[in-house]
C-alpha cells in the first residue's frame, strides 16, 4: 500500500537518496506502450519501489570546511531534486538553518534568467537544483564577471563547457574522456579533498 510505501521510506529520512519505481503491462505486438517519448499503456501493474541511498563520503565535510576556510565559496550545481540537493548541501556542513530560497534555485528558474539577473543572484546561490548542461557554464561566465577566479569540478559530458570555460578546470579520475580533455587538472583519486591540497598548491 501507499502508506506502507510511505513508512519505509521516513527510514531514510535525512539521507540522500534516489527512488525507482517498477510496473509492467503485458502488451500485444500491436500495442505501443510509448507516444512522444511518454509512456501511454494504462492499466499497469505496479510492482513496488526502490530505494538508492548515496552517502556522502566521509571526508567531504572536513575538505568543504577547509576550502570555505581558505575563502573559497562552495556552491553545488547538480540535476537532484532541490530536497535531495538541500540535503545533500546540509551533510556536508555548506546548507545551514540560515539559508532560505535566496540561495538555492532551479534550472529552469535559471534559465530563465538574463546575463544581468544572473550576475545579481550570483555570489547568494549555493545551491542549483535540476540544472541542465548549459547552467553550470552560465554560473560560472556570471561569477568570471563579477571578478570571481572560477574553479569547476565534472566527471561527466555535460560538465565540459563548464571545465573549459572556468579558470581551472577540475575533471575526476573515472570521469569521461570529454570532461578530462576539457579541464586542466585531473583528480586521480577522486577525492574532494585533493581539491584543497591543489588550491594550496
Amino acid at each position: 500500500s501507499v502508506n506502507e510505501i510511505h513508512n519505509r521510506l521516513k527510514k531514510w529520512q535525512g539521507q540522500s537518496m534516489r527512488t525507482l519505481g517498477f510496473a509492467y503491462k503485458k502488451l500485444s505486438e500491436s500495442e505501443n506502450a510509448i507516444s512522444g517519448n511518454l509512456i501511454s499503456a494504462t492499466d499497469i501493474t505496479f510492482c513496488g519501489i526502490v530505494a538508492i541511498a548515496d552517502p556522502i563520503r566521509h571526508e567531504v565535510p572536513a575538505a568543504i570546511a577547509e576550502c570555505r576556510q581558505a575563502g573559497v565559496d562552495v556552491k553545488i550545481v547538480t540535476g537532484d531534486t532541490p530536497g535531495t540537493a538541500i540535503e545533500i548541501a546540509r551533510q556536508i556542513g555548506l546548507w545551514t538553518e540560515n539559508d532560505n530560497d535566496t540561495n538555492i534555485i532551479t534550472g529552469p528558474e535559471f534559465g530563465s534568467l538574463t546575463d544581468r539577473q544572473i550576475d545579481n543572484i550570483a555570489m547568494k546561490i549555493k545551491i542549483i537544483a535540476r540544472a541542465r548542461p548549459l547552467d553550470k557554464k552560465r554560473l560560472v561566465e556570471s561569477l568570471q564577471r563579477l571578478g570571481q577566479v572560477v574553479a569547476v569540478t565534472g566527471d561527466g559530458t555535460n560538465d565540459a563547457p563548464a571545465l573549459k570555460a572556468a579558470h581551472v578546470g577540475l575533471s575526476m579520475g573515472d570521469g569521461t574522456s570529454v570532461a578530462k580533455e576539457a579541464s586542466d587538472i585531473t583528480i586521480v583519486d577522486n577525492s574532494f579533498s585533493s581539491i584543497g591540497r591543489a588550491v594550496m598548491w
